[in-house]
């Protein structure tokens, strides 16, 4: 049996070494709320203008604008970032096994004894049926159930004016009292009437299922049946027939006690890291001891799971794929996970599995930026085929795999390229002579970034970019000595560009601009990044209105 789970993770907006993009993509926004060109075609205004656009810090968290909690920082201040899945696989009870449908058809003949009139006489006939399991091998002890049918047709041909059916099941225990399940049926004869039939359901909720495995015997419940007649003078029309339709259906338990048998199961899934996922190249490399990769297994099912990693793999998309296999015992060890489970006398309980996942290779596969981690697991219960254990489920059992991913932000960053594209539009740009954009930008953290946007039409044809070549790097921020790499000097520059007529009629027809950037460390040093670490930024605008 396959079962496919899909684990959908929790999204975030951005990595931390977008602040740059996100610093445009903030003045961008201001830009369309205040530059209308609309509200200065007034023939009141100046002829020049001056209006200031962004006067803002930045921090870590509010460039993530982080609201899903991925955003720790331990009592120094340096940030971590955490992925936790929580049941990235499960399987729940009902996917595990059943009890599939039982039809039960019977006929037994029998002669009637010779019983004088007015004397009783009994006939006992009694029934051992096997009951179908949900897959071979599975040993039913006993089966609490919350719910089912059992749906009863019985008939004879028997003659007697006098005659009763008692039925008794004994493997049908009421949970509450103890009560065996019995039935009694009339049967008396009616002149001119060939065949009694009698037919009832009987709701199965809070009974209890008891099997007999004994001596070579599987998965057997009995069924005892006592035909009483008074003697009369009808005539002996031996042998009789004694008719079982029967059949029990949707049964669901609360509690199932035997050998659960082996099931295989295959489970997949997949953890999306959009921290990379808009990353075109080049790497951040972690540095070690700045990952913590932990796996946990959960089980409340009382038997014993085998899981087989059968692949765990990184990839990184974009315009340079790459592929790095994950290895959670290191190269070469199979990828096999022996899941601890409850005995009979933790019930209820749920087990922990941790996996020493001390020997992975996962800091070389978070190395090449991946978008997402993608995981498929075999799994089998009962791996050693031991019938003679016993197994429990409960309705509640589950099983889950549990990942928790924590990204110290130590290490270097090396050509990490980053592209994306915004919404952008001009309003009455051919009232404007010029437009000159004075930036004051101090960078506290310790990135550079080479940075470039281009304006492009509603076909991305490219139409104009914005900064020259001596204005396209931003220096990052010098750093302290290890361990702790502190931000000993932020970095100011201030930026002038001007948009002449030319320019602005070059760029009238914009609705997108694309933003390009490559981003490092300097001559790569490692990194570390700190909740206290801003990006200020000032804009103003100067615009030159034709007469």
């Amino acid at each position: 049996m396959k079962k496919y789970l899909l684990f959908k993770t929790k999204r975030i907006k951005r990595i931390f070494i977008l602040f740059f993009f996100l610093a445009l993509l903030f003045f961008q926004s201001c830009l369309q709320d205040q530059l209308d060109f609309d509200k200065i075609t007034s023939p009141d205004w100046n002829s020049e203008w001056a209006l200031p656009l962004v006067n803002s810090s930045l921090t870590l968290k509010d460039i993530l604008n982080d609201t899903t909690g991925v955003i720790q920082e331990d009592s120094d201040g340096l940030i971590t970032l955490v992925y936790q899945s929580n049941e990235l696989l499960s399987l729940n009870a009902n996917e595990v096994t059943g009890i599939p449908d039982q039809g039960i058809n019977i006929e037994e003949l029998f002669d009637l004894p010779s019983v004088p009139p007015n004397i009783n006489g009994f006939i006992p006939i009694n029934i051992t049926l096997p009951f179908t399991t949900d897959t071979v091998g599975q040993r039913l002890d006993s089966v609490y159930l919350k719910s089912g049918k059992l749906k009863l047709q019985i008939s004879t041909d028997l003659n007697r004016d006098n005659a009763s059916i008692k039925i008794k099941f004994p493997s049908f225990i009421r949970s509450f009292d103890r009560d065996t399940l019995t039935l009694l049926f009339n049967a008396n004869h009616q002149q001119g009437v060939h065949e009694i039939i009698r037919d009832t359901i009987i709701e199965l909720s809070d009974y209890i299922l008891i099997f007999d495995n004994s001596f070579y015997t599987q998965n057997e419940i009995q069924i005892n049946t006592i035909i009483t007649f008074t003697g009369d003078n009808n005539p002996d029309n031996s042998p009789y027939y004694f008719r079982m339709d029967n059949s029990i259906e949707n049964l669901e338990f609360s509690v199932f006690f035997g050998y659960i048998g082996q099931y295989s199961y295959q489970l997949q899934d997949s953890i999306v890291l959009d921290i990379f996922s808009i990353n075109d190249g080049g790497n951040f490399i972690f540095s070690e001891g700045s990952i913590d990769f932990n796996i946990n297994v959960n089980n409340s099912y009382g038997m014993p799971i085998l899981l087989d990693i059968i692949e765990f793999k990184a990839h990184h998309g974009g315009s340079s794929p790459a592929n790095q296999d994950v290895y959670i015992y290191g190269y070469g060890v199979p990828a096999l996970i022996d899941v601890e489970y409850p005995d009979y006398s933790q019930i209820g309980q749920t087990i922990y599995t941790d996996v020493n996942t001390e020997n992975s290779n996962i800091l070389e596969a978070l190395n090449i930026s991946p978008d997402w981690l993608y995981i498929i697991i075999d799994g089998i219960s009962n791996p050693d085929n031991d019938t003679t254990i016993n197994n429990f489920i409960i309705d509640t059992s589950h099983f889950n795999i549990d990942i928790r991913l924590e990204m110290e932000l130590f290490g270097t960053i090396n050509g990490f390229r980053l592209a994306d594209t915004i919404s952008f539009e001009f309003k009455n740009i051919d009232e404007l002579e010029s437009v000159l954009f004075k930036f004051n930008i101090t960078n506290g953290f310790p990135i550079n970034a080479n940075m470039q946007l281009y304006f492009v039409d509603s076909v991305y044809s490219y139409l104009d970019s914005l900064l020259p070549a001596e204005e396209q790097v931003i220096m990052g921020a010098s750093v302290g000595a290890a361990p702790d790499y502190r931000v000993t000097n932020p970095v100011s520059k201030i930026t002038n560009i001007k948009l002449e007529e030319e320019n602005l009629l070059n760029i009238e027809n914009t609705e997108k601009i694309i933003i390009k950037a490559t981003l490092s460390s300097t001559n790569n040093q490692d990194v570390k990044i700190y909740s206290d670490y801003s990006l200020d930024i000032k804009l103003g605008a100067l615009a030159k209105i034709k007469l």
